[in-house]
């Protein structure tokens, strides 16, 4: 990406700017479960977690721009369908493995996954003797943000607007539109997609099962109708009570109700913390 031929020929300040795909990925409930291992087993752990997910990330053209303990942060120079298909193939490859942690007797491992597309500097930081790759923009930030909500709405890859827009072909994929949101911090409404082809078979034809009824829940709630979209939402629990995002939304409207809907409204949660 930096035109160079070696390695020896990088230098501080090396950098190119573009249009990229970017990914941040994590463990969910990390924390508790490092807790449970001594530090030699939990290096063990996370070694082999990402030993088993990176090369999904690198078969797709894609560059691992550092590991953050138990994260990744990668980009994808050529666009979203690279960064989306290493995400499948990584919570797919998670799968297998988790079968083998099992053979062991060792806890599963779920993670969440956020991708973004945007124009983005990658480059050399730091100082002469401690240089290292990094990211720089606003962009990354932003996905940090979203893949920070992925434990809120309980689902392991979502996609911002500006990804979805990026895809090729959208009917490839398996994929809802989750919500619109205000995050602290950011004035500009974000507006993401949950992407179901990486979950457990199950997990998916439940969701394309409850889809419609989704679908009427989100417009309703969208109109300010929060008894039609409470009806539709609860139709969907009933199916597939183990979708939380439905469960966001009734605990959404519970709070309206009591509120009252604000003027203007529009759908976009403001969320008051980060």
């Amino acid at each position: 990406m930096l035109s160079k031929e070696h390695i020896l020929d990088v230098k501080l300040g090396d950098r190119v700017s573009k249009e990229m795909a970017i990914l941040f990925s994590d463990i969910r409930s990390f924390t508790t479960l490092s807790e449970k291992m001594t530090s030699q087993e939990t290096f063990a752990f996370v070694n082999g977690y990402l030993q088993q997910v990176s090369p999904e990330i690198r078969d797709r053209n894609g560059l691992i721009i550092k590991f953050m303990g138990d994260g990744i942060m990668a980009v994808f120079p050529d666009g979203a369908d690279d960064a989306v298909q290493a995400a499948i193939g990584k919570l797919q490859k998670l799968q297998e493995y988790n079968q083998t942690l099992e053979a062991e007797n060792l806890p599963p491992i779920k993670v969440g996954i956020g991708i973004h597309l945007g124009y983005m500097m990658v480059g050399i930081v730091g100082e002469p003797n401690r240089m290292s790759g990094d990211a720089l923009s606003d962009n990354v930030n932003l996905t940090a943000r979203l893949e920070a909500l992925i434990k809120y709405y309980g689902v392991s890859l979502l996609i911002s607007k500006s990804a979805f827009q990026g895809l090729k072909n959208t009917e490839q994929y398996k994929i809802r539109f989750l919500d619109r949101v205000s995050v602290k911090g950011r004035h500009k409404v974000l507006d993401f997609y949950e992407v179901l082809d990486g979950e457990m078979d199950y997990v998916q034809e439940l969701k394309l099962k409850t889809q419609a009824d989704f679908v009427l829940g989100l417009e309703y709630y969208r109109l300010g109708n929060l008894v039609s979209a409470k009806n539709y939402f609860e139709k969907v629990l009933a199916v597939n009570y183990a979708d939380k995002t439905a469960q966001v939304y009734l605990e959404r409207m519970d709070k309206l109700t009591v509120m009252g809907v604000p003027e203007n409204w529009n759908g976009v949660w403001v969320f008051t913390k980060k």
